[in-house]
């Protein structure tokens, strides 16, 4: 499974749909408190953050939730980042071919 981080559900919703087509289960949450509530609940292999958040700065949640799972990679891209280039992406990570 992936969790993606991001506030604007369009946004969201496009990265999702290129997880999908690379075989992932998608969670997605619209605040870092939501994030935090599924770090708990779920497995992680990748937690997709945007870059812009408005609860807090992408790089703290990401430290944060590192700090919560270890074992998690954790991506932060911007709204222009090519959305297949992220799930081949991570696609990579779970096959084990690269590190994030």
């Amino acid at each position: 499974s992936v969790l993606i981080v991001d506030e604007i559900a369009s946004s969201r919703e496009d990265l999702a749909r290129a997880l999908d087509a690379e075989g992932f289960t998608v969670i997605q949450a619209d605040s870092a408190s939501a994030a935090v509530r599924d770090i708990w609940a779920n497995q992680f292999l990748v937690v997709f953050i945007a870059s812009v958040l408005s609860d807090t700065k992408a790089q703290a949640l990401s430290e944060q939730l590192q700090q919560m799972a270890p074992e998690i990679e954790t991506i932060i891209y911007s709204k222009g980042d090519n959305h297949s280039k992220l799930a081949r992406k991570a696609a990579n990570i779970r096959d084990g071919e690269v590190a994030a």
